[in-house]
């Protein structure tokens, strides 16, 4: 699953390791973060964290997949396919929702 570094906690583990731009590693796979290494990578301006799904992370504190997302709010608006009121609504919600997705994979 993936997170915002902001929003991890202490005691998450990395489901996948931790790379600078460079591509130097800054912390393993199965690293169980603490207050200090959450604060480096802040610092260090990573965003997105994929960490091990321990249960008690809620679906709001998650960070979905680009694809994902896009078919879920695709789905959610389908019954109001009609309505050019409700479709303004997703396109205006997927552009902006999107663009930060996809800001954070840049990251």
């Amino acid at each position: 699953m993936r997170i915002l570094t902001q929003l991890a906690r202490p005691g998450v583990t990395l489901a996948q390791a931790v790379v600078t731009a460079d591509g130097l590693p800054l912390f393993g796979k199965g690293t169980q973060l603490t207050r200090r290494h959450l604060r480096s990578l802040y610092e260090d301006g990573v965003k997105v964290l994929r960490v091990v799904d321990d249960g008690t992370m809620e679906d709001w504190e998650t960070v979905p997949e680009v694809p994902a997302y896009a078919s879920a709010l695709d789905a959610r608006f389908e019954r109001v396919a009609d309505d050019r009121d409700m479709q303004a609504l997703k396109r205006a919600v997927k552009r902006v929702y999107v663009d930060f997705l996809l800001e954070l994979e840049d990251a």
